[in-house]
């Protein structure tokens, strides 16, 4: 069964998803789709989402869809330690679903002292095999700069704008940066 969302964070517009859902949606999966789908999610959508999420046996990939999309939701809603923790989950239930370590790693990135750490999970989303690899390049370059670390920064931008050729935004973040060519005098 396929998620019912496949998150990567672009910043450059605050916490930003692309869900996409398999038709048709059993019911039971609605109020979490449409909490991560609302900008910004009110209180309520995410309330009907936890309580969905308590109240059903559902099943684990059906599970899995609604945590990502929750922990989306709660992103979006400026609260990353929250989501942090429904990507924990989905990744404790499937390890080898990059989104989750990506989405993990873009909730830390919003988490002062956590870049390094955003990298490092990115990083290993991107190993597996993410299904829109230029939004998880994108993320990481975003941990990377969180993290001062500027040439890397640029270089996933550049690999996101390889990536995706029609998606402008890494483009965009790329015309921030100036590369400068000095001299070394060696003595």
């Amino acid at each position: 069964m396929r998620c019912l969302l496949t998150l990567l964070l672009w910043l450059a517009a605050p916490a930003l998803a692309q869900p996409a859902e398999p038709a048709p949606e059993p019911a039971i999966a609605r109020p979490c789709r449409e909490a991560a789908e609302a900008r910004p999610p009110q209180r309520r959508q995410i309330a009907r989402c936890d309580r969905t999420l308590r109240e059903s046996a559902t099943p684990p990939p059906l599970r899995l869809a609604m945590l990502m999309n929750r922990g989306v939701a709660l992103l979006n809603a400026g609260r990353p330690d929250a989501a942090a923790a429904d990507f924990d989950l989905a990744i404790k239930a499937a390890p080898g679903l990059p989104e989750a370590w990506i989405n993990k790693g873009a909730a830390l990135t919003r988490l002062p002292g956590r870049s390094a750490e955003a990298v490092a999970l990115i990083s290993h989303g991107l190993s597996i095999g993410p299904k829109e690899p230029a939004r998880a390049y994108f993320a990481r370059a975003q941990a990377h700069e969180g993290a001062g670390q500027l040439r890397e920064a640029m270089e996933d931008y550049a690999a996101a704008a390889r990536a995706d050729p029609s998606w402008p935004a890494p483009g965009e973040e790329l015309k921030r940066f100036r590369i400068e060519r000095r001299k070394v005098l060696r003595g």
